[in-house]
């Protein structure tokens, strides 16, 4: 990870006093100041070269997504990373899916994965998720809980790590019959 990289993110402060203790020891990217989260598309546009045009588009795609009302009632795991699973799932799928049709040279994970990743929030990652009994029995012992996800998150990787640059509110929902 360099200067100038980008994420768009959906941020769950909900699950920092489930999952916090835990990523802070073992997700590097939680010491960088990456909050709880959901990855919508990383690596986007390097930060110098973000344009008008490009924050207008994202202003405007997340002003046509509705808020997110999430559960995360399992954990799964990759070979080398521990997660929560998002659910539905598909107003995630439906968001990485507009973002990456507006930016279509910006696969999610640079292609890695494929064309749609599996939407998770890393829990530990770079290590052994069989070797994680403790972190798993404590964490699932908290599931399920709920989010409300209403914004769409910037992270910029900053010299001392990652920060919010900016958030695009949802559409707004209307309170009442």
């Amino acid at each position: 990870m360099t200067e100038g990289e980008t994420a768009l993110v959906l941020r769950v402060p909900d699950a920092e006093p489930i999952v916090g203790r835990w990523r802070a020891t073992l997700d590097s990217s939680a010491a960088l100041g990456v909050p709880a989260h959901v990855t919508v598309l990383y690596p986007w546009i390097r930060f110098p070269q973000l344009s008008a045009q490009d924050l207008a588009a994202i202003t405007a795609i997340a002003a046509a997504a509705d808020p997110i009302e999430l559960s995360f009632p399992a954990m799964g795991a990759f070979p080398d990373v521990l997660w929560l699973d998002p659910q539905p799932q598909q107003p995630i799928l439906s968001l990485i899916a507009a973002v990456a049709a507006r930016w279509p040279e910006r696969p999610p994970y640079g292609g890695a994965f494929g064309d749609a990743p599996v939407p998770h929030l890393t829990v530990a990652a770079s290590c052994e998720p069989a070797e994680l009994g403790h972190v798993i029995a404590d964490i699932e012992r908290r599931l399920p809980f709920m989010a409300r996800v209403a914004e769409l998150t910037l992270l910029v990787r900053r010299p001392r790590g990652w920060a919010i640059d900016a958030t695009f509110p949802f559409r707004a929902q209307s309170s009442g019959a």
